[in-house]
C-alpha cells in the first residue's frame, strides 16, 4: 500500500456540495488574467474529504488592504512576516465561523507580470498552486490529519502531494507518455530533491515527500 495519503483516496475529487466557493475580491488591482477558473480547477482536483469545513477561497490583493492590516504580522517557522509580503493565509474555524483561505494574487505575481511567462497556463497554475495547495495543507492538518511538528513543513508536504494529484487529474495523458521513463524520472527526482534541500531551495516537508516518493504519474 502506498504511503501517500492521496493514493488511498480512490481518486475522489471535490463535489459541488463540499467544494469551497472561490471568490474574487480585488480593490485597485486588476490581475493580468482571470485567476478564478484556474483556482476552481485546482480545487476540483483535491479529494473531497480534505475540503470539508472549508467555506471559501478569497482571491484578493494585499495592496487593497487597510494600512493597519498590511503592516500586521503572521508567524511562519517561528518568524514574524508582514501580511503585505505573504502569498496567502489560512484562517481556521473560529467562534462558529467556518475556515477560509485568503490568496494575495498581487504578491504571488509580483515580478512576473511584465514577462511572457504568464501567457502559459501551466505556469499560472504553478504560481497560484504553490500558495493555494500550501494553505489547503494547513486546513488538512487542522481538520483531518494533525501532525505535531513544524506546521509549515507539514503544509509544504501536502502542497507537493496535492500538486501531484492536480496534474494527474488535469493531464492524465502524461501517465502513458511518461511511464517508459519512470525509473529515470524517479532517480532524477530524488537527486533533485536532495540537491535543492541542501541549498535551502525547498523546505524539509517538500524534501521528505519528494525524496520518499518522486513526482510522477500515478501508477
Amino acid at each position: 500500500m502506498s504511503d501517500d495519503p492521496l493514493e488511498t483516496a480512490g481518486g475522489t475529487v471535490a463535489t459541488t456540495s463540499q467544494s469551497p466557493r472561490v471568490v474574487a475580491d480585488f480593490s485597485g488591482y486588476m490581475p493580468p488574467f482571470d485567476p478564478v477558473p484556474i483556482v476552481e480547477k485546482m480545487v476540483a482536483s483535491v479529494p473531497s474529504k480534505y475540503l470539508i469545513g472549508l467555506k471559501e477561497i478569497v482571491l484578493t490583493n494585499s495592496s487593497g488592504l487597510s494600512r493597519k492590516r498590511r503592516r500586521s504580522v503572521t508567524k511562519a517557522r517561528k518568524h514574524k512576516v508582514r501580511i503585505e509580503r505573504t502569498g496567502g493565509l489560512y484562517h481556521p474555524a473560529w467562534n462558529g465561523s467556518r475556515a477560509w483561505i485568503e490568496i494575495f494574487v498581487d504578491n504571488i505575481l509580483r515580478n512576473w507580470e511584465e514577462g511572457w511567462w504568464l501567457s502559459f497556463g501551466y505556469y499560472r497554475e504553478m504560481l497560484l498552486g504553490d500558495v493555494l495547495f500550501h494553505e489547503i495543507g494547513h486546513h488538512i492538518q487542522a481538520t483531518v490529519r494533525p501532525e505535531f511538528r513544524e506546521q509549515e513543513d507539514v503544509a509544504d508536504g501536502w502542497k507537493l502531494r496535492l500538486k501531484r494529484q492536480h496534474f494527474r487529474f488535469r493531464h492524465p495523458f502524461l501517465k502513458a507518455f511518461l511511464t517508459p521513463f519512470q525509473p529515470l524520472l524517479n532517480m532524477l527526482s530524488k537527486a533533485a530533491s536532495k540537491y535543492q534541500f541542501k541549498r535551502g531551495w525547498i523546505s524539509r516537508g517538500e524534501y521528505e515527500v519528494g525524496f520518499r516518493r518522486p513526482v510522477g504519474p500515478k501508477k
